[in-house]
């Protein structure tokens, strides 16, 4: 059982809080370094998804996974790194990690942004937006590592009074699947909200989304 990221926001009808963005980047990061790990270079297509609102899994356990099974409805070029988008070839499975790197960047800047009116900005502290515009970078070569994101929420962790991430994960998986008691009345009346992205403009400015991407792999 699981609930994607943009399931938790619809039901809240508001975005991710500062908290909420570092627990959700430091569980997706563990996610994605596990993932590399476990994958072999002779097995790309295991990679192939994109991260997402909706490809982005929060499990009752407190960790991330990820999916790219019933999304196709989806308009993802806006989660979709640039090299992507533009069909270039990928030599390396760091390659791979940088494209995931930024699509879980644009993920976390949409959590954020959820259902925030345009004329207000963003609430993040410095650090955390320097991590997701280090995320976001169009350049692949540009872009930080999973090693570095997981080194800055450690000392994140370090350095405040936070709860635990995977505690942040589970209260939002239970804003959907509530516990046994029901769901939470914290936020009873919000499930009429619709997704959209605010970043309209953005998506009419992309070429379009390709079907399917390969990895070229030098071994």
């Amino acid at each position: 059982m699981h609930v994607s990221l943009a399931e938790a926001l619809e039901v809240r009808g508001g975005p991710l809080q500062e908290e909420e963005v570092w627990a959700v980047l430091n569980q997706s990061a563990e996610s994605l370094q596990e993932l590399f790990r476990k994958v072999s270079l002779a097995d790309p297509a295991a990679l192939g998804f994109i991260i997402s609102p909706w490809s982005l899994l929060l499990l009752p356990s407190g960790s991330v996974s990820f999916t790219d099974e019933n999304i196709s409805s989806q308009d993802l070029r806006a989660f979709t790194a640039p090299e992507v988008l533009q069909n270039q070839s990928l030599t390396s499975l760091s390659d791979v990690e940088k494209i995931h790197i930024y699509s879980l960047g644009m993920t976390l800047y949409w959590g954020a942004d959820h259902e925030v009116p345009q004329s207000q900005p963003i609430k993040l502290g410095d650090h955390l937006n320097s991590i997701l515009l280090g995320m976001c970078e169009d350049v692949i070569y540009a872009r930080v590592s999973v090693r570095t994101v997981l080194d800055a929420c450690s000392a994140h962790i370090r350095n405040s009074n936070c709860a635990p991430s995977f505690s942040y994960v589970k209260h939002l998986v239970k804003l959907v699947l509530g516990n046994l008691s029901g769901v939470s009345h914290s936020y009873n009346g919000k499930y009429s909200h619709i997704l959209k992205f605010s970043g309209e403009s953005m998506l009419a400015s992309l070429p379009d989304f390709p079907k399917t991407w390969t990895l070229l792999l030098v071994l």
